[in-house]
């Protein structure tokens, strides 16, 4: 293809190339200048014959939602692979049995067993470490203002799940701890725990099983991206590959100082500054727990930007009132305990 033909795709509606190709195969060197020249995104996930893992889902979920607009072409040598990520891809969004993945997978155009084989284990528990799975991104529903639900808190009632995340229509921030939801609504200048109804849902939410957990001792911590630390060089000892996992979920509890949350109120203040504005609670003394994920490389899907953590926590203040929602900032007391699951699997 030349710059010409990427630019009659260009005004047909496609804004995304995507290609599965690995650099031993043959495609133009410069496909991606080529594309950029025509105005459209390039996106390159090298995909070898059996190598389809979870990961390549998640890249291309991430390029969708911020290239994705309008058309797009994924392409390999011969439709193979790409009909393995596509049904991957869906199935994941779809929260899909492996043998539905597999079905949408071929509906697509997989043919290879071994690649079938894959799309079966990255829908696994075994290749999902923590059964983690995700509804919504940060960029999609803060940014771009999708708040739509998109999952029924009445199907999540595993006690060992643990997640956190906001309610459709951006009406309140979501924490799942020990199975149970904790949703927190402003109300004024004041928040509200609510009993959600048999038809509440979340825009967006992050979740994972924790069967079993290891508890660690915490030092003095001064600050979110020095819990983020230490929870990345614990998991590292525990023999948890922090690159490779989507997310880790873990818990503290303990005393925290200034401590600052907020609790969105229908609106994004980025996405719309002209709307609502969040309840905020701001460098407060409490006691309680953050409930949250680390994970390494997922702004825009799960953190914000230059954040390696999305956290709540559910507290009670120094003045006796109990509160809820997104953290943005505290300390953390000596004597705290961090918990990290007691397995990968």
């Amino acid at each position: 293809m030349d710059v010409a033909e990427f630019s009659a795709m260009a005004e047909g509606g496609y804004t995304l190339v995507v290609n599965l190709r690995r650099a031993s195969e043959p495609f133009p060197a410069n496909e991606g200048d080529l594309v950029k020249q025509a105005g459209m995104a390039y996106v390159h996930i090298p995909m070898g014959g059996d190598t389809l893992v979870a990961n390549h889902a998640a890249q291309l979920n991430a390029a969708l939602e911020e290239f994705g607009s309008g058309h797009v072409l994924v392409h390999c040598g011969s439709g193979n692979r790409v009909g393995a990520l596509w049904g991957l891809h869906t199935a994941i969004q779809e929260g899909a049995t492996p043998e539905e993945g597999v079905q949408m997978a071929k509906d697509s155009g997989m043919r290879s067993d071994s690649l079938a084989n894959c799309v079966t284990a990255a829908l696994t528990r075994e290749a999902a470490p923590f059964g983690f799975r995700a509804w919504g991104s940060m960029r999609e529903v803060l940014r771009n203002g999708k708040t739509e639900g998109r999952v029924k808190l009445s199907v999540l009632n595993d006690p060992a799940m643990i997640g956190v995340g906001a309610m459709a229509e951006l009406s309140g921030e979501l924490t799942i701890d020990w199975g149970v939801p904790h949703v927190v609504a402003a109300s004024g200048d004041q928040v509200t725990f609510l009993t959600p109804g048999d038809g509440a849902q979340a825009t967006l939410l992050a979740l994972a099983k924790v069967p079993a957990w290891e508890e660690y001792s915490l030092p003095a911590i001064s600050s979110l991206e020095e819990l983020e630390s230490i929870i990345a060089a614990t998991a590292k000892e525990q023999g948890i590959d922090t690159g490779a996992v989507p997310a880790i979920p873990f818990r503290v509890t303990g005393r925290f100082e200034g401590l600052c949350l907020h609790v969105l109120n229908g609106s994004c203040p980025i996405a719309n500054p002209e709307g609502p504005e969040p309840w905020r609670l701001t460098d407060a003394n409490a006691e309680g727990a953050l409930i949250g994920f680390y994970a390494e490389n997922a702004a825009g899907q799960l953190t914000h930007h230059g954040q390696r953590s999305h956290v709540h926590a559910i507290v009670t203040t120094s003045a006796g009132g109990k509160a809820g929602g997104h953290v943005d900032h505290t300390r953390v007391r000596e004597g705290a305990s961090l918990f990290l699951p007691a397995s990968t699997h």
